[in-house]
Parts: C-alpha cells; sequence; structure tokens
C-alpha cells in the first residue's frame, strides 16, 4: 500500500537542501510541537497541517531527502503532483505546525494545508446514520493512537515493545468498529455506506503495512507515514459522502 503511486504523494527538491533539511530533525520529531487527535466535526469543513519542504526537480534527490526524513523519525511522505513536495509530519491545527517549523529552521519547508470537508449526512436516514457516526470515529481513534505512538518513539518515551503493543490494540479497536458498523448497516445500501466500509478496510491496511522496526526512528517514521496517508484517505472519503 505504501508503494501504490494512487496513496503516495511524490516529491521532488534539491541536493543541497537533503543534508541541511534533516540537521534538526531528531529534536523537531522528539514530541516537541507534538499534535493531538483530529476532533471530526460532521458539520463543517476541517483541515490538517502538514509540515512540508519542495523545489526539487529530481526523484532520485527527492526520495534520498524523503530517506534521510524518515531515519530521524519523520514521514519522509513524497509527493509528485503540480506541486512536489515531502511531507514530515500532519498536525491538527496551524499552531502546533507552525511549532515544528520554527524548530526545523529550515526556509524550504513550510505548512500546507490539507482541507477536509464536513458532512451533516442528509443522505443517511435516522436508522442508520447513528451507526455512520460511530464509524467515523475510526479517524480519530486511529489518528490519537498512532500519533501518541510515533512522539512516544521519538521522545524516548514509548519502548519498541510497547509501542508494538499498541498498534496491536488499535488495529483490534479498528476491526471493533469496522465489524460494528458492517453489522448495524447490513440493511442498507448506499454509494456512502460502501465508501465508509472501503475506509475501514484501508485503514486496517494501513495498521498492517506498518513497518515493525527494532528501531525506534524507523518504527516511528512508518506510523507517521501511515498518518498522513490516513488524513489523506479520510479526505477522499469525506470529498464523497
Amino acid at each position: 500500500m505504501r508503494k501504490s503511486s494512487k496513496e503516495n504523494i511524490i516529491v521532488v527538491c534539491t541536493i543541497a537542501l537533503c543534508f541541511v533539511v534533516t540537521v534538526g530533525l531528531c529534536g523537531v520529531f522528539s514530541g516537541k510541537g507534538i499534535l493531538g487527535v483530529f476532533k471530526s466535526d460532521m458539520k463543517s469543513q476541517s483541515a490538517a497541517y502538514a509540515v512540508s519542504i519542495g523545489g526539487y526537480t529530481d526523484m532520485m534527490l527527492a526520495r534520498t531527502t524523503a530517506d534521510l526524513i524518515k531515519r530521524r523519525g519523520g514521514a519522509g511522505y513524497v509527493i509528485d503532483g503540480e506541486s512536489i513536495e515531502i511531507i514530515y509530519a500532519v498536525y491538527p491545527d496551524k499552531k502546533s505546525a507552525e511549532v515544528v517549523l520554527s524548530s526545523l529552521g529550515e526556509t524550504g519547508a513550510y505548512i500546507k494545508e490539507i482541507d477536509i470537508a464536513g458532512s451533516k449526512l442528509k443522505w443517511a436516514d435516522g436508522g442508520v446514520k447513528s451507526a455512520v457516526k460511530s464509524a467515523l470515529g475510526y479517524y480519530e481513534t486511529a489518528f490519537d493512537s498512532l500519533y501518541d505512538t510515533a512522539n512516544g518513539l521519538n521522545g524516548g518515551n514509548v519502548s519498541v515493545e510497547d509501542a508494538k503493543t499498541q498498534i496491536k490494540v488499535l488495529k483490534l479497536q479498528i476491526d471493533d468498529i469496522k465489524s460494528a458498523f458492517y453489522s448495524n448497516s447490513a440493511e442498507y445500501s448506499s454509494a456512502e455506506i460502501t465508501e465508509i466500509k472501503l475506509a475501514l478496510i484501508t485503514t486496517v491496511a494501513l495498521l498492517d503495512n506498518i513497518d515493525i522496526s527494532d528501531n525506534a526512528a524507523l518504527f516511528a517514521s512508518s506510523v507517521r507515514y501511515a498518518l498522513v496517508q490516513l488524513v489523506m484517505c479520510r479526505q477522499a472519503l469525506m470529498n464523497r459522502i
């Protein structure tokens, strides 16, 4: 999944930035400027904020930079689109992202706003709306747990073994949410319900794809990578329902 061209966002940078960009990353990802939990609002639009860097013109150099970022616990999520960039990590509000951006001290880095649409769920009748709202809570559950795990690994507050346990527990939680939604929506059929089911399946796959490494920084990097994917998948889901 991490290697899918549809889910990966690919970026391009310059060689001079490769080393400068990573100088302060250990401190940046050690828990300072930590983000909290996304609070999903079914009635209004929300946003996530990513600390990113762009300006590369060669894919190989971009991936080299991404690898350096990953070795220090960042997501190193590469985007290849109209603009080319690498995402360090995602944050729930602009202030949190600004703290990390300031810690980086990198003139080429910037904050990228990721809009996440809201929904009043007008398409869901009374019988299934409650089930839908409960199912959509998967996002906060997954984001909170993954971010706490990544921060703990980077800051040395969570051991690799404890982090492995946290990921296992999270998988069980998402599986429970998925099973409950499948059961509670069994009598209903709509494109929106199918999209939510796919989002739940995708989230489980993201968790399965986390690289459980004995190296805390690499482990944290994989978790942060999954977090970026989680945000992007949420954005796509809310655009459809």
